[in-house]
């Protein structure tokens, strides 16, 4: 297969998250846990359990990012639960609905767009010319590994990334960053699209879902790049050259 085609395979979720051939940012997350961790994950991918915060994640996303298309890719179950009866015949009778949502979850949804829509800034970021919820795939200049990421807006040469967080202050974010590798995202992503800005824009998950606009400086990016191709040596070395067997492989370190 091309790379021109595996990149259009790469649009459908079910392709991108089961092929393990092409390294993505999470994965790598993964091997900086442990990558017995990841080799287990690789050999093992039904153990990826689809999430209610995925679930709810996806039905953002697609709310924010692509709205004309929300009742086409996401269905919306009247209840307070998902362990009626009623949901899983509502689950049966919908097979080809890749998201469904309880109305609660439906009507916290709509008003974070509201809140969302209501800042000129964000809107003139999103509802400029460009691309939503791409894919793209490319081999690093330095490992030779084949990467893969899926990014949720490039606007020319700017990636835009949309998330929610707990706190969205600076202080937050920041802590969300360092916890959750958003750095080393941001490299990764913007290497891989050949893009020269990336920008988040953060939603806080709870009323009166604060909504903030931070941009990757030049430090958060070095840092970032720096452990992603850390990572992708590790990768390289275990899975491609051989190097090491992961099966004798043994954390010693001091602390």
């Amino acid at each position: 297969m091309s790379l021109d085609n595996f990149i259009k395979k790469l649009v459908d979720d079910s392709f991108y998250y089961s092929d393990y051939e092409f390294v993505t940012n999470s994965q790598l997350g993964l091997i900086k846990q442990d990558v017995r961790t990841y080799k287990m994950m690789r050999d093992n991918p039904d153990l990826r359990k689809e999430t209610l915060p995925m679930i709810f994640g996806r039905a953002y996303h697609v709310a924010m990012l692509e709205p004309n298309e929300f009742n086409q890719k996401v269905k919306v179950f009247d209840s307070t639960t998902r362990t009626t009866k009623g949901y899983k015949e509502f689950k049966a009778d919908n097979p080809n609905a890749p998201t469904i949502i309880l109305q609660k979850e439906y009507d916290k949804i709509m008003r974070m767009q509201d809140v969302l829509f209501s800042h000129g800034e964000v809107t003139d970021l999103l509802q400029s010319e460009g691309e939503r919820e791409i894919a793209n795939a490319w081999q690093d200049d330095d490992t030779r590994v084949f990467c893969k990421g899926k990014a949720d807006y490039r606007n020319s040469k700017t990636l835009i990334d949309l998330k929610t967080t707990a706190d969205g202050s600076q202080w937050g974010f920041s802590n969300s960053c360092k916890r959750y590798g958003y750095d080393r995202q941001s490299a990764f992503y913007m290497d891989g699209f050949n893009c020269d800005e990336f920008v988040f824009i953060t939603q806080e998950k709870e009323e009166p879902y604060n909504v903030s606009i931070f941009y990757a400086g030049q430090d958060f990016l070095d840092r970032g790049r720096e452990e992603y191709k850390y990572l992708l040596d590790i990768y390289r070395r275990f899975f491609i050259d051989n190097e090491e067997s992961i099966d004798e492989h043994l954390i010693m370190e001091t602390l």
